[in-house]
């Protein structure tokens, strides 16, 4: 009996360690999607100022979205911060403060899913802004200027750990194959020396694919979709997998923007049922976004008048939006956003965080130690 229970004293915190890891991660990012987005999305698609899922996950925190330098980030500088645990300054891509922006490289910083393609993961992306968008690139490439999307592209080709992403999703194949002929290159080419196919459409992806590349015309297609696809082909590699899922939630076009924070929320939702126990969920944003609720009657239209006020608006050369009900001034802003997480590593989302915490919670809910 007393060996028994010396056993059990021994194997007890290995046990529980065991339980507290997770197998995969889903990271959701909602770009430009700080709280005022959200409880206007909310009170938009709802009536009601917490009717979002994202509102009601278990464990929920507040994070600063500062940069090395700057109170206000963009893209960048925000998502280099989240998955690799340290600040750098606007338009840089995975690279360190030690960078000269559009000049010098710095420091390359280890992303997220470099660490998963380490440890034998499988990876992947869906975005519905762009793929070579400051929010995925930051996961891929490192680059001293955001707008280099031919060198950030082909560097997803060229993979410093593991094999590279196996999953990438999103739009921008016009722009994308303008700044690969400005460098001598086009995606066939590209395409031919990975020897991976770059499909256009979600229907061209093999039933059995255990890759794929989906580079679309345009942001209009159904996410949840897409999301479901990258998990149905990430969920057949046994070692677990790494994903993140970006919305473009920019309200600069107001209902736009909210109805994409909608968007996004039904599929957190639907990945929650999808996904199992040993899966850590997250969410949050880069940055907050200008918008403000001035004021309305709960269950009331929020953006009644929207229209005419835009056309008003756009007669008048102004990129501002005045309802009585919300305030739309077209530009990031520097307050905290919120995280929301649920699964084996979720506890440590609490209290106020830095962008930064956010890299540490997901390494840690994997068992890795950052090196």
């Amino acid at each position: 009996m007393k060996r028994m229970l010396c056993l059990l004293l021994v194997l007890t915190p290995a046990l529980l360690s065991a339980q507290g890891r997770a197998r995969n991660v889903v990271l959701f990012l909602a770009d430009a999607g700080g709280i005022s987005t959200i409880t206007a999305a909310s009170l938009h698609a709802t009536g009601q100022s917490r009717g979002l899922f994202i509102q009601r996950m278990p464990n929920i925190a507040l994070s600063d979205t500062s940069t090395a330098s700057q109170i206000v980030t963009d893209s960048a500088a925000g998502m280099t911060a989240i998955v690799t645990g340290h600040k750098t300054h606007n338009g840089v891509i995975a690279q360190g403060p030690d960078t000269v922006k559009g000049q010098t490289d710095g420091t390359a910083l280890k992303t997220i899913l470099e660490y998963a393609e380490q440890h034998g993961l499988a990876t992947g992306f869906v975005t519905n802004d762009a793929i070579t968008g400051a929010t995925p690139a930051s996961l891929y490439a490192h680059a001293n200027d955001r707008a280099k999307s031919a060198v950030i592209f082909q560097q997803a080709f060229s993979p410093r750990f593991g094999d590279g992403v196996d999953v990438m999703i999103g739009p921008g194949r016009a722009a994308l194959t303008k700044s690969l002929a400005a460098v001598g290159s086009d995606l066939d080419t590209v395409a031919k020396g990975a020897s991976r196919p770059i499909h256009a459409s979600l229907a061209e992806v093999p039933a059995d694919a255990r890759r794929a590349i989906v580079l679309l015309e345009s942001s209009s297609f159904d996410l949840e979709e897409a999301v479901l696809a990258a998990h149905r082909i990430l969920s057949r590699h046994k070692k677990g997998y790494f994903l993140m899922v970006e919305g473009d939630t920019h309200t600069d076009n107001v209902r736009a923007g909210l109805d994409r924070m909608v968007a996004l929320d039904k599929t957190v939702a639907t990945m929650s049922t999808v996904v199992g126990r040993d899966t850590l969920l997250l969410f949050t944003a880069d940055h907050s976004f200008d918008l403000a609720l001035r004021g309305g009657r709960l269950g009331a239209p929020l953006l009644e008048g929207l229209e005419a006020e835009q056309t008003l608006a756009r007669e008048e050369k102004r990129r501002n939006i005045r309802l009585p009900t919300v305030r739309m001034d077209n530009g990031h802003t520097g307050e905290p956003v919120m995280v929301a997480a649920m699964g084996p590593g979720a506890d440590r989302v609490r209290g106020y965080m830095l962008n930064t915490d956010i890299f540490h919670v997901m390494l840690r809910a994997f068992g890795w130690k950052e090196n």
